[in-house]
C-alpha cells in the first residue's frame, strides 16, 4: 500500500492521477476531509485517510504502508515528523522537495536509522533534482574520470503552484553548500556570477544551492559540484539583487508569499512551463555534456515519483539508507521516463 501524504495539494492530486493510471495500491491522505472526499470521487472512490502533518496524532492513518509520497511542504517547516513516521512503520518514504537544507538534514540525521530499520529515503524526487542526479550519474558512467560537475538549470515561462512559491521562500532564505573537493562548503546565492553557452546561446547564470551537491557524492567519485541557473538581469547587478532577495525572503518571505493571489497552474500554464537541464564536465582537457529540454515539470515529477514508488514496491533492493533519485534504477531509468513523457535527452 502507498500512501500519498498532501494528496489534495497541486502535486499530489497529479502524483494520485499518475498512481490510479498505473493501477496502483495506494490511498490519498490530507488534512482535509471534505477536499478528500471530493479527490477520493474523482478517482472513482480512491480510499483516504485525514493525515495532519502538523499533528502527529494523525499518522496513525499510515499504519499498514509500505511507501509513503510526501507532496506537503515545505519541507523545511512540516517534512521531518514524516521521515520519522515512516521510519518507525518502516515504510520506504519518496518527497518532492527542492530544498537543499531538507535534503541535507535527511542525509545526515536520517540514513543510519533508515539503514537499521530496512528501507530507503529519496527526499527530492521530482523532476529537477531527479533529472540533476541522473545527469550526473550518467556523466560519470560515460567518463569514469570525471570528478567535476556543472548543472546548469534553464527555465521559460514558469508557472509555479502555491506550495512551490512557499518552497522557494524557504530555499532562498537560507544559505546553501556547493561541493569543493570532497568537502561541503556554505555560500550564499549568486556567489558566483558569470556568462556560459547554454543551448547555443550566451546567457548569465549565477550559482545557487541546488541538491545534486548532497546527492551525487552518495553513489558517484565526483568531487566538486557547482548549479546555476540562467538569468536575464546583467552581471553587474545579478549578486546586489540576490543578496536583497535573500534579505527580503529572511524578513517577509512568508508575508509576501500570502500576498500572491495567483493560484495553482492551468493545465495550458503546466503545458508552457519549459525547462532545460544541462550537466557539463571535463575530463582530459575535453568538455562533455548532457542535455534534457522538455515541458510540464509537474507532470513529469507525478510521473518520476510515482513509477519510484512503484520500483521501489516490486524489487528487491540492496540499497538501504537515504538515497538519491538515480539510486533507485540508475541513471536509465530517469532517462527512460523522461523519454517516455517526451522530453529530449542529448549528450554532446
Amino acid at each position: 500500500m502507498i500512501g500519498i501524504i498532501g494528496a489534495t495539494g497541486f502535486t499530489g492530486r497529479l502524483v494520485a492521477s499518475e498512481l490510479q493510471k498505473r493501477q496502483a495500491n495506494f490511498f490519498i491522505g490530507g488534512r482535509n476531509e471534505q477536499s478528500l472526499r471530493a479527490l477520493s470521487e474523482s478517482l472513482g472512490g480512491t480510499s483516504y485517510r485525514v493525515i495532519d502533518v502538523q499533528d502527529g496524532s494523525t499518522f496513525r492513518a499510515l499504519d499498514g504502508c509500505t511507501t509513503i509520497i510526501n507532496c506537503a511542504g515545505p519541507f523545511t517547516d512540516f517534512g521531518e515528523p514524516v521521515v520519522q513516521a515512516a521510519i518507525a512503520r518502516r515504510a520506504h518514504y519518496l518527497d518532492t522537495t527542492g530544498e537543499q537544507g531538507f535534503i541535507k538534514l535527511v542525509y545526515d540525521r536520517y540514513h543510519e536509522q533508515a539503514k537499521a530499520a530496512g528501507i530507503v529515503l529519496v527526499p527530492a524526487c521530482a523532476y529537477e533534482y531527479a533529472i540533476g542526479d541522473a545527469l550526473g550519474a550518467q556523466l560519470c558512467i560515460d567518463f569514469p574520470e570525471c570528478r567535476n560537475i556543472e548543472m546548469i538549470y534553464s527555465m521559460d515561462e514558469m508557472h509555479t503552484s502555491p506550495g512551490t512559491r512557499k518552497s522557494v521562500v524557504r530555499a532562498v532564505a537560507a544559505s546553501g553548500f556547493s561541493l569543493k573537493n570532497g568537502k561541503f562548503v556554505e555560500g550564499k546565492p549568486a556567489a558566483i556570477v558569470r556568462k556560459a553557452q547554454v543551448d547555443g546561446r550566451t546567457v548569465s547564470i549565477m550559482s545557487f544551492p541546488a541538491g545534486e551537491a548532497f546527492m551525487l557524492p552518495r553513489h558517484t567519485e565526483v568531487q566538486n559540484v557547482d548549479s546555476f541557473m540562467t538569468a536575464k538581469a546583467p552581471l553587474v547587478v545579478l549578486q546586489g539583487m540576490a543578496a536583497l532577495g535573500q534579505m527580503a525572503m529572511n524578513v517577509a518571505g512568508d508575508f509576501i508569499v500570502s500576498k500572491i493571489t495567483t493560484g495553482a497552474p492551468s493545465i495550458e500554464q503546466r503545458q508552457n512551463s519549459k525547462f532545460l537541464i544541462q550537466a557539463n564536465t571535463k575530463v582530459d582537457g575535453t568538455a562533455h555534456g548532457i542535455t534534457v529540454t522538455g515541458a510540464d515539470p509537474y507532470l513529469l515529477t507525478a510521473i518520476i515519483i510515482s513509477e519510484a514508488a512503484l520500483n521501489l514496491q516490486s524489487s528487491s533492493r540492496d540499497e538501504r539508507g537515504a538515497i538519491t533519485p538515480a539510486m533507485i534504477g540508475g541513471a536509465d531509468f530517469i532517462r527512460k521516463l523522461l523519454e517516455g513523457a517526451g522530453s529530449k535527452w542529448i549528450a554532446s
